[in-house]
């Protein structure tokens, strides 16, 4: 059977999924009226999905609206999952943190400049910028040339410029820079953790400095 052929299926209808891995393909089983950036960005703010009973598919339209619009490298959507992850209702709000990082990747350099306004924006929660930051790594581990130097720029010049107040969201940066495999800014981070500016657990400490004392072979 062509995907053409696909049955399709109402977003409200499709329920539970609990597989941040693995993503349906929305646009092959939702029709054209619903497989559609106003229509589901309309369902994402939709907050009375989130009154309706705990066996009812509605409360995953949210979740199946911004997979989609994930799917679709909707911009628009972008800040709106940012919003769910950080004071989205509890069940939304974990998904959406959850679902981050498959969500961002199908965006590449065209979300650059957005998670590069949220990261540095301190008026931003911390929640917010350390998915930011996450999110650059994520792009930049999949991309080369200008757009991949852009990003280890940014990453950078946020854990230079700020301190230990910055010290959490410079470890998820520092971090979005080993998803790079960017060993040639080693000494750089290196530098700066030890004085002060880039704050991380025990582990993820040691792992860190693992990674940034090996010498550049990629």
């Amino acid at each position: 059977m062509s995907s053409n052929s696909t049955e399709k299926i109402s977003i409200k209808e499709i329920g539970e999924d609990y597989g941040t891995g693995i993503w349906k393909d929305y646009q092959s089983i939702l029709s054209p009226e619903e497989y559609n950036e106003a229509y589901l960005l309309t369902l994402l703010s939709d907050t009375s999905f989130q009154s309706a009973p705990a066996d009812s598919p509605l409360l995953w339209v949210p979740i199946h609206a911004w997979r989609t619009l994930g799917q679709m490298s909707s911009l628009r959507a972008l800040e709106e999952v940012l919003n769910l992850a950080e004071t989205g209702e509890e069940h939304l709000s974990q998904y959406a943190y959850d679902d981050f990082a498959k969500f961002i990747a199908y965006f590449g350099e065209s979300a650059i400049s957005t998670l590069e306004n949220v990261l540095r924006d301190q008026h931003h929660t911390e929640i917010r910028r350390t998915l930011a930051a996450e999110g650059l790594g994520i792009i930049g581990a999949a991309t080369t040339g200008t757009a991949r130097a852009q990003i280890i720029e940014i990453l950078i010049k946020q854990i230079k410029e700020t301190g230990f107040d910055d010290g959490w969201v410079n470890g998820s940066a520092a971090e979005a820079l080993m998803v790079m495999k960017e060993h040639s800014v080693g000494d750089e981070i290196l530098d700066l953790y030890d004085r002060g500016h880039i704050q991380v657990g025990v582990v993820r400490a040691s792992n860190l400095k693992n990674f940034f004392s090996q010498q550049n072979s990629e």
